[in-house]
């Protein structure tokens, strides 16, 4: 029975696991959201001062792409966490329930088909978040910069995350 204990503590660490996980993450999402108020609030108080609007600027940018991987990316992400954790008491449900008789032989069959699909949909979910996180665009004012430095004025600062 020692086996079973070890199943049990595996589920827990999974289950606490993700459920931290999801509560960091939206804990995170919800810090954001903060930061998009204050990012209008500062713009307001910034009005016409040229070096305060171009921190704002600086601070939204970079405020705006983290948002837009919460919005697209992060959901994903949490929602295979999710399955994940389904997949592994599914999968401790089909090997707690091995034995003899129609009762177990259903409830280990069930487990072993949840167990399946729940781990088909994690590993869907992780696609989709990489599929995202490939070609999600990426807001940059590299262009904006360019064509500033171009018409004469200085370019602020030049924008190298594309480059390596």
């Amino acid at each position: 029975m020692d086996s079973g204990y070890a199943l049990a503590s595996v589920g827990f660490v999974v289950v606490v696991g993700v459920v931290a996980y999801a509560y960091l993450v939206g804990r995170d999402t919800h810090r954001l959201r903060q930061g998009a108020v204050l990012a209008r609030d500062l713009r307001e108080i910034a009005r016409d001062d040229a070096v305060r609007l171009a921190a704002v600027d600086e601070f939204e940018t970079t405020l705006y792409q983290r948002l837009f991987f919460a919005s697209t990316v992060s959901p994903r992400l949490r929602s295979a966490a999710w399955a994940l954790m389904a997949t592994v008491i599914g999968a401790i449900g089909a090997l707690v329930t091995r034995g003899d008789g129609v009762v177990l032989t259903v409830v280990h069959g069930v487990a072993l088909v949840l167990a399946v699909l729940f781990g088909l949909a994690a590993l869907f979910f992780v696609v989709m978040a990489a599929f995202h996180a490939a070609t999600t665009p990426r807001v940059s004012f590299a262009e904006s910069y360019a064509a500033t430095a171009s018409a004469g004025e200085s370019a602020p600062v030049r924008d190298t995350a594309d480059e390596d």
